[in-house]
């Protein structure tokens, strides 16, 4: 029985640039007694990509030759990995090599044309249009855990939020003297609970900007800023924090570069990259942030001669940790650069990565204004 989820009339576009080709590929489909369907047929690639764009067919049938194109280079230019229908290529000659290729590019299957029988071809788009049914299923159940896991995320970080801010304002009461006078002892130990009440706070924090991006909640206050500013603010901010690190910060933003971005999150995703920066460097070592502007974007450059990432792939995944000689020392929650990418795109911009023999390169990428 042939799943609710599959239509009743399948519609089915043929891909194919010969027309005898065609004409028993469409007597194949009349002689069919299990399935419905309704085939179109399209002789040119470019027609193909477009037909298929539209997305106004429940399944593709695709010739590996077509006018000096191969179906292998439709199902990449179409993205088929990413698309909701499936996808049968269809070839003369069996070739293990071009079979192997086809299902890494996303085809459901592959079909040799002198192999066909109507019952054959009934039974592959059955299959392909049932495994592709359960994909969806799979990844929205997916989905749903992703959404359950971030709702969780979001309210248990708001419930933590107050509780661990009403402790911070006790401990600072307490070491401001208003409960009266502190050994020495007593003034050590509460200095400790604070920092590892900020620590905690921090990871708080971090947790509800990540909910909130990944919700759609995150708001941008976008106003007509020169980031060359915020840069520079930044750069001064940091240069004793790098000094009590034993290192250096150098600075070149001599140019007006001026966007609709939103000034608070820009700063922060600065801050983060600059403590980054920090954290992973050795001492004697110097960072250089630098302002410039290509091709209508502005482009913010962080280059440290620190320790380098081993694991670039990993760099902006969420609750991404990368080993290096530093991290044992160094804490973080894996999620900084997760959500700096994320607002950044946010922007109509990005955050990339660029390695080099002395440490690491990251470039903030945003949309200028005139």
């Amino acid at each position: 029985m042939i799943p609710n989820s599959i239509p009743d009339v399948i519609r089915v576009l043929l891909v194919d640039d010969d027309e005898e080709d065609y004409l028993i590929i469409k007597h194949l489909f009349a002689s069919m007694k299990s399935i419905d369907s309704k085939l179109e047929w399209v002789s040119s690639s470019d027609e193909a990509i477009e037909k298929i764009c539209a997305a106004a067919h429940d399944i593709y049938l695709i010739d590996y030759r077509i006018d000096g194109r191969t179906g292998l280079d439709v199902l990449q230019e179409v993205r088929a990995i990413e698309r909701l229908e499936p996808f049968i290529l269809l070839t003369g000659v069996g070739d293990l090599d071009i079979e192997r290729e086809s299902l890494q590019l996303a085809a459901s299957d592959y079909l040799v044309k002198k192999n066909l029988t109507s019952e054959s071809l009934a039974r592959a788009l059955y299959y392909a249009l049932g495994r592709k049914e359960q994909e969806k299923q799979k990844i929205n159940h997916l989905l749903e855990i992703n959404r359950s896991k971030d709702e969780f995320i979001s309210i248990a970080s708001h419930q933590l939020r107050t509780p661990v801010t009403t402790v911070k304002q006790y401990i600072a009461m307490v070491l401001d003297g208003h409960a009266g006078d502190l050994s020495e002892k007593q003034q050590r130990f509460l200095d400790k609970a604070y920092k590892s009440n900020e620590r905690q706070l921090s990871i708080i924090n971090n947790l509800l900007k990540v909910a909130q991006v990944d919700s759609g909640a995150y708001n941008l206050a976008r106003q007509r800023i020169d980031v060359s500013e915020i840069v520079k603010s930044a750069a001064e901010d940091f240069t004793p924090i790098f000094a009590s690190n034993n290192q250096a910060i150098s600075s070149s933003y001599d140019i007006k570069a001026e966007g609709m971005v939103d000034e608070s999150a820009i700063r922060m995703i600065i801050d983060n990259l600059l403590e980054n920066a920090c954290k992973y460097s050795r001492p004697q070592s110097n960072t250089h942030i630098a302002v410039a502007l290509n091709f209508g974007m502005i482009e913010v450059s962080i280059e440290d001669h620190g320790v380098g990432v081993s694991e670039p792939d990993k760099l902006f995944k969420k609750f991404s940790r990368i080993e290096n000689e530093l991290s044992t020392e160094v804490g973080g929650t894996g999620l900084g650069l997760y959500w700096a990418q994320s607002v950044a795109r946010l922007h109509g911009g990005d955050l990339v990565y660029e390695a080099h023999d002395t440490g690491s390169k990251f470039k903030l990428l945003l949309p200028s204004v005139k």
